[in-house]
Formats: C-alpha cells, structure tokens, sequence
C-alpha cells in the first residue's frame, strides 16, 4: 500500500500542524491509552459504544496490525491525537474480490474537533491513489449519531448484520463519485 499523500492534503495537514505516520510499537502504549480515555468519555455520556472494546480488540491485535504496517496515527506535536487502520482485510464484509480499502480501530483525542473530517480525507486520498474503488467501514448499528457522521461523509449503508453480540452496519463509499 502505498500511503503518500496528493500535496493538496499534506498542506491541510501542514497548516493544523498535524503529521499522519505509521504507527510504530513504541506508540503502542499511548494509543491504548487514547481508547481507553475515548471509552471513559462515552461512559461519561452515557453513549453506549465500546464498553468491552479492549476485550475484543486486545494489545495483541494492534500489534500485529502495527507489525503489519496497516495502523496510521495523526500527531500533534509528540502526542498523539488519532489513529486508524486502513486495510484490505474484509472481515464483516466477507468481500476478498473487491477492490476496497477497510477503515477499522477509529479513534480520536477526546475534546479534538474535525479529526474525522482529516482522517476521511486522507484515507479517500489513500485509497484512491491505490486505485481501489471503495472505502468501507463497519459500526454499531444503533449508534445514530456514529451512522448520521458516516452518512455525511459519502458512506452509504449497504447492509445490516449480527454477529455474536456486534449489531452492525456496513457503510461504503463509492471512490469513483468523489
């Protein structure tokens, strides 16, 4: 995968004083840390979302996604701010002859504004230079506001699904109408 970006985004990103890297190992610790705020933060507002996150998404997995070269981090100055992985693994979708990039593990700093408007657009921008037709992602079903942000930004709902206790939503969007 080849994540370089389209100049017209580096400069957004220059101008927020933001860099978009690969996730290393040694991040590893601060992006644990940065769920675990964002899941105290849904607690708080009483969102149900992410109550046993780390239990199903454990250390281990994000740091063979790392290993892996498919987990991508935002930073402001030494902190970070976001992370993201950007795959071609289908999982839900269940989908290995499409071309289509998968966004899974979205997190953002609490209290950070638009970082998701930022991590759409470069994820677009990566796909797209790839050649891949679609970008997709999955979330909670019954996250209204979650799916309204999605919806926003170009990703169709697709279909529904279940799978243990993960009522979900498959959400595309079509590269080619950008």
């Amino acid at each position: 995968m080849n994540y370089s970006l389209n100049p017209e985004v580096e400069k957004i990103l220059n101008d927020r004083n933001i860099k978009f890297i690969k996730a290393k190992i040694e991040d590893l610790d601060e992006l644990i840390n940065l769920f675990e705020e964002r899941i105290k933060w849904f607690k708080e507002n009483r969102i149900s979302q992410w109550s046993k996150y780390l239990e199903h998404h454990p250390k281990k997995e994000f740091e063979e996604i790392i290993k892996n070269g498919y987990y991508f981090i935002l930073k402001e100055k030494a902190n970070i701010i976001a992370g993201f992985e950007l795959s071609t693994d289908s999982k839900y979708w269940e989908d290995d002859i499409t071309k289509a990039y998968y966004i899974y593990k979205l997190v953002t700093k609490v209290n950070y504004k638009n970082l998701g408007d930022l991590i759409f657009m470069i994820c677009k921008n990566i796909a797209k230079n790839n050649n891949q037709k679609f970008l997709r992602l999955d979330c909670l079903k019954n996250n209204v506001k979650l799916n309204e942000i999605y919806e926003k930004h170009g990703f169709v709902l697709k279909r529904t699904g279940y799978q243990d206790s993960y009522r979900y939503s498959l959400r595309e969007c079509d590269l080619n109408e950008l």
